[in-house]
């Protein structure tokens, strides 16, 4: 691929997830929460959207375990976390994220790393969920720092309809 159509996939991409972003906030205002050591930001675009273009930071594996093989529901769920003390980007956290919707009886959870990537130059957090049935969906996430004891936790909803 050659530098003009790696630049372009790199701007569409980030073009996606900005506005994606604010789908979410028209759906749901829970796009930005805080926990005790983090500004910490969620991202949800359906997987269709990505492209592999997208490049993972451990550049040896496929994006998410690749992209052909996704269920037509699948979405891109993207964290993007933040220092709350001089608010510098966040850029080798471990970052566990678990999707779960419906209700009690019938609640559907998957819980996965979310691997890191870069998206016009900077690093996030995210991977493949299968988001397919419409209505309310919890992300609870955690962050794990190796110089910190403990991890911090943030809790999103996204609708999806």
């Amino acid at each position: 691929m050659n530098t003009i159509s790696k630049k372009t996939g790199t701007i569409i991409a980030f073009f996606f997830m900005v506005f994606s972003t604010s789908q979410v906030l028209a759906s749901d205002l829970s796009w930005h929460e805080e926990s005790e050591n983090y500004h910490v930001y969620l991202g949800v675009v359906p997987a269709s959207m990505i492209k592999k273009s997208m490049s993972l930071v451990d550049n040896d594996k496929s994006l998410h375990g690749g992209v052909s093989n996704l269920s037509p529901g699948s979405q891109h769920v993207m964290i993007t976390v933040y220092r709350k003390d001089g608010k510098t980007r966040v850029t080798n956290a471990t970052v566990i994220a678990e999707v779960s919707s419906g209700i009690l009886l019938g609640r559907k959870k998957l819980e996965k790393p979310l691997e890191k990537m870069t998206t016009s130059g900077q690093t996030t957090y995210a991977n493949f969920f299968d988001m397919r049935d419409e209505g309310k969906y919890k992300i609870e996430v955690e962050i794990y720092e190796s110089n910190k004891n403990g991890k911090d936790e943030i809790t999103f909803f996204h609708e999806k309809g």
